[in-house]
């Protein structure tokens, strides 16, 4: 795997789930030539989805199989109930991600141990780890990803979002599956040391730049994908100045590209006015350079 892969925001009209806004996200992505689709990530809020609204993704997923690559989020911290959640949603996409168990705080033991199992159950399913300690309070460590990677063929990309430079250089150096980029901000050095490309948030809003930068790295015409990244470094700043997906979602919906910005409890629409002020002021610099910007 590799390029941009999008991570489409769980739209809520009300508290019920709007399917007919998140189509037009992906519809849009599509058009840019993103690709790949990840569902049921981080910005989607998929912890606070019921079983049922689950059900309705991973319909949604099966809609664009074929048309797009499709990748399903199913992590969690019960191993079992994880496998649950692959029998059903296997057949929905191209690749299932398996996010390292937060709150348990599983040893590194615990780690290979996890997913080696889930892996091995599942041998036809190609599976991409996402190591994100900043929500996992877990670090998956390089030497436990090369074990795993050793003994599970069908384990074929990482989301690495540990912030860590070194480790993710250390990642691609040991290994040799598709090493994606999990932060924006991140992403053009990370392409730099050698990733396939990046699990994006901003490209929610700017496919076409994202992509444009993607192929000027794999050309290796960095200073002109610094001088496309200079130009979106505001937005995503600012689409990480409070918790994720809240910036993103006011975003989309001040640029009417959504109908809603709901987020789902705990998480709120901030009403701090420093951080609306931040937020008004990107959307109003992606307005003045919406031509540039191909929104």
């Amino acid at each position: 795997m590799q390029g941009i892969w999008t991570v489409i925001p769980t739209i809520f009209k009300f508290d019920t789930i709007n399917i007919n806004d998140m189509k037009k996200l992906i519809d849009t992505q599509i058009m840019f030539k993103i690709d790949g689709i990840v569902f049921n990530g981080t910005t989607s809020e998929v912890s606070t989805l019921s079983k049922n609204e689950k059900t309705i993704i991973y319909n949604l997923a099966r809609e664009y199989k074929g048309i797009v690559q499709i990748m399903i989020g199913a992590g969690g911290n019960d191993t079992r109930e994880i496998e649950d959640t692959i029998n059903e949603c296997k057949d929905a996409c191209d690749y299932i991600m398996l996010t390292v168990p937060y709150y348990n705080k599983p040893s590194q033991e615990g780690l290979i141990e996890h997913f080696t199992h889930i892996a091995n159950e599942f041998e036809t399913v190609k599976f991409v780890l996402y190591n994100i300690p900043g929500r996992s309070s877990v670090n998956l460590e390089v030497d436990s990803l090369v074990e795993i990677v050793n003994n599970c063929s069908n384990i074929v990309g990482i989301k690495e979002a540990s912030g860590n430079i070194s480790q993710i250089k250390d990642t691609i150096n040991r290994t040799k599956i598709s090493v994606m980029s999990g932060d924006d901000g991140l992403f053009l050095p990370c392409m730099v040391l050698g990733c396939k490309g990046v699990i994006s948030v901003v490209s929610n809003i700017v496919p076409y730049q994202m992509k444009s930068i993607y192929e000027d790295c794999i050309e290796e015409k960095y200073k002109s994908a610094l001088k496309k990244y200079n130009s979106i470094e505001h937005i995503i700043k600012t689409c990480f100045i409070t918790s994720n997906p809240v910036p993103l979602k006011m975003i989309l919906y001040r640029l009417a590209i959504t109908n809603s910005e709901n987020v789902r409890l705990p998480l709120v629409v901030t009403k701090n006015l420093k951080l609306v002020h931040e937020i008004n002021n990107c959307v109003n610099k992606i307005i003045n350079d919406k031509e540039n910007l191909n929104i």
